[in-house]
């Protein structure tokens, strides 16, 4: 099984050492990082493969299973998912500080033998999230047959707030163009990570490919949730592009001075933010329950709605909107 340390060199520098048995020579091996990010990753690599090479024989996780070992495979599972961005550098920096956090003698402790009490006495509320995915990892690879960590109450959904027609109609006329590109985007159901991403090259006269997100400022390939899909242009979305910029990487919302990428703060805290409180909209999100309470008024199917809006599992899409999509049944005798 493959297994990382920690230690500290000459200079007091941390060093991490992740140890692993070639499969061509049967020999072990050994390599120095500097970083735990780097370490995490390999470790996780390397023991991922050793689980996957399982055989009928194999008798489960062994004694060398601690806690601290536990974290450092999240840890590296959760680098990857970052490499290949499904997570934001934000998620992945959050689980690093919470997971880091973890001290005292139950990092020691077999997690064979840890129980939720153990967690509920060691583990700070805000680092017992990770604690029980990572178990959870370990619960969907088959490795153990119980999660020791009892699931948390589930939080009471706060009703939708949705704009009126009137309140959308006035800002779409008043706002500022580019701020006015945007809205119309929260209109079409995009979120606010998949509009900032949205190029030139993503629209024509007749579409909108959602295909992007942002991520502090840059556009990648790809979205962080969701599914990729088209939405038919508005035409009066239409008439605020630019005509000669079709076909090229410049985003529908950016920098007026650079013509870069904007950041998910100029939904939150910029000057976007700033449009829609003038006109009584909290968020931008807001306007994405806007556009999905229309398509219920049209008589659109719920489960094309689903798709329309980038909702994975229409399960989703019933829980925070089924009450749009469902009539009142006359109960008079």
């Amino acid at each position: 099984m493959a297994s990382i340390k920690h230690s500290i060199d000459a200079n007091e520098n941390p060093k991490y050492y992740v140890h692993w048995k070639d499969d061509r020579t049967g020999h072990g091996r050994r390599r120095i990082f500097k970083n735990i990010d780097d370490a995490a990753h390999l470790f996780w690599q390397k023991q991922n493969i050793e689980l996957d090479c399982r055989t009928a024989t194999w008798r489960g996780i062994d004694g060398s299973w601690s806690l601290k070992k536990l974290l450092m495979f999240f840890l590296g599972y959760q680098a990857g998912k970052l490499e290949k961005n499904i997570i934001r550098l934000s998620t992945y920096s959050k689980c690093r500080h919470d997971l880091l956090a973890v001290q005292g003698p139950i990092l020691e402790k077999a997690i064979l033998r840890i129980s939720h009490r153990d967690i509920e006495e060691a583990v700070r509320p805000g680092c017992q999230r990770w604690v029980r995915a990572a178990f959870s990892l370990l619960l969907e690879k088959r490795l153990i047959t119980f999660n020791p960590l009892e699931k948390p109450a589930r939080r009471r959904r706060k009703p939708i707030t949705i704009p009126t027609r009137a309140t959308v109609r006035k800002l779409l006329d008043t706002a500022p163009r580019r701020e006015r590109i945007a809205c119309w985007l929260g209109i079409c159901g995009l979120r606010i990570g998949e509009a900032l991403a949205v190029t030139y090259e993503d629209v024509t006269v007749e579409m909108i490919q959602i295909r992007r997100h942002i991520v502090d400022g840059v556009i990648h390939e790809g979205l962080k949730r969701g599914v990729e899909r088209q939405v038919r242009m508005p035409k009066e979305l239409l008439e605020l592009l630019d005509p000669e910029l079709f076909g090229t990487s410049q985003p529908l919302v950016a920098n007026i001075f650079t013509g870069e990428p904007l950041t998910i703060n100029y939904g939150t805290q910029g000057a976007l933010q700033k449009t829609l409180s003038e006109h009584g909209i909290k968020k931008f999100h807001h306007l994405r329950h806007f556009a999905v309470s229309r398509l219920a008024a049209r008589g659109v199917d719920i489960t094309q709605v689903s798709r329309l809006i980038g909702h994975v599992n229409i399960k989703t899409t019933i829980d925070v909107y089924g009450h749009l999509f469902f009539a009142p049944v006359s109960m008079e005798l």
